[in-house]
């Protein structure tokens, strides 16, 4: 089976630095380990998706430790591996050989840990001396500064709204989210320590990381606070904290990861979509891009929702000068553009730009591509010929859209 089922790939973590798609890439290389897990327990044509509404039991290996959960079975394939949800809401993937056991108990109705269920697991997954800083909709576990841990809060309860209103006036329905976890290291050399097992020597390309597998924002204190102790009384608030953040030149790249890698943890505990349902890598980095550009110029650092991001405006630009006729289909039929570091800059740049264009000029049908994909299960991997095929349905053809599309991009600055 293809690799259609990590149609996520790219989504896991944004770069600190303009040339962000090629750190972008070899954090998804990172990722793919977990994305063949799935793909190969799924690759029977007898798995089936066996979502209940009860307790199961597992027991696996997961990199070599032992693990029992709780929770429910998402996808049990014929020769026994399975894709596994436990309470705390992580999602595992085990082959057969790594699953020890699995029981079910019809009789307890499956309900995942509560706000204070998830704030014990968080903690105990953590190392020592972390607090908790509880905002409406995010539990933020954080060993930096209280004041830089509110700033992280307050963003993030700024885009929480602003894309629930979004969609729901768009007319497309949403679920309250759970409790969101988001974990801010107090520098970069602990978060690096902490991101290694799940991305390897790719977290030291990035400065923060959406995950799959434990559905987690995670990032560190950008602002430097507590390794410069000589300011931190003067950084003690969140609005001296973000006066601190726009003052930096990379203050447009820093406020844009944070808000892209949430946009992201939105889009998959919000019924938008399904954690490893076979979305297309344009369309997932296209929305979180047309979400993250900043606003320098408000006091909060962000307000903005499909402003032109001028990084990738620029990327999108030279790419025109030699780009091949072919290149809107290859971006929507697979992701192999994202994977491959010659080319994963000027997709990602395209991907803003198809979004950006199909918002301005087919609202309502981009509406309905987002219903379209929202029906997407978990594990279950289109062909390049579907994905074709649900695009033109929804937007006409690549032969009509095309011109158009290429003559906004000339015409933007």
């Amino acid at each position: 089976m293809q690799s259609g089922v990590g149609c996520q790939l790219a989504i896991i973590a944004s770069s600190n630095s303009t040339s962000g798609p090629k750190h972008d890439t070899e954090t998804t290389l990172q990722f793919q380990k977990l994305l063949a897990a799935v793909i190969f327990i799924v690759s029977s044509l007898l798995c089936v998706p066996t979502v209940c509404c009860a307790y199961d039991y597992a027991t696996i290996l997961w990199k070599g430790t032992r693990q029992e959960l709780t929770g429910r079975t998402l996808v049990e394939a014929q020769d026994g591996g399975i894709v596994f949800e436990s309470r705390d809401r992580k999602i595992w993937a085990a082959e057969p050989n790594n699953v020890l056991s699995l029981k079910r108990n019809g009789d307890a109705a499956f309900e995942p840990f509560d706000r204070r269920e998830i704030t014990a697991a968080l903690l105990a997954d953590l190392p020592a001396g972390f607090q908790i800083f509880d905002t409406d909709h995010y539990i933020i576990a954080h060993n930096t500064s209280l004041a830089y841990a509110q700033w992280c809060g307050a963003l993030y309860e700024r885009l929480h709204k602003a894309f629930t209103n979004f969609w729901q006036h768009r007319g497309l329905t949403l679920h309250e989210t759970p409790p969101l976890v988001a974990v801010v290291f107090q520098d970069r050399q602990s978060f690096e320590a902490y991101g290694k097992e799940e991305l390897g020597d790719a977290v030291k390309a990035v400065i923060g990381f959406y995950s799959l597998h434990t559905n987690r924002i995670t990032t560190y204190d950008l602002t430097g606070v507590d390794q410069a102790r000589g300011n931190s009384r003067a950084l003690g608030t969140p609005r001296k904290i973000n006066q601190a953040l726009l003052a930096n030149p990379e203050a447009e790249r820093t406020v844009a990861t944070v808000i892209h890698e949430a946009t992201h943890q939105l889009v998959f505990n919000s019924g938008m979509q399904q954690r490893f349902a076979d979305i297309p890598v344009w369309l997932s980095e296209g929305l979180a891009i047309y979400f993250e550009t900043p606003d320098l110029g408000r006091s909060r650092g962000w307000a903005t929702i499909g402003a032109k991001n001028q990084v990738r405006l620029g990327q999108m630009k030279r790419y025109t000068q030699n780009r091949p006729a072919h290149s809107l289909k290859s971006l929507i039929v697979d992701n192999a553009r994202f994977r491959d570091t010659r080319t994963a800059e000027t997709a990602y740049a395209e991907a803003w730009s198809l979004c950006y264009f199909l918002r301005k000029q087919s609202p309502k049908q981009f509406d309905q591509y987002m219903r379209l994909l929202q029906k997407k299960p978990t594990a279950v991997e289109d062909s390049p010929h579907q994905r074709l095929d649900e695009f033109e349905a929804t937007f006409g053809s690549l032969d009509e859209i095309e011109p158009r599309f290429m003559k906004m991009i000339s015409n933007l600055r």
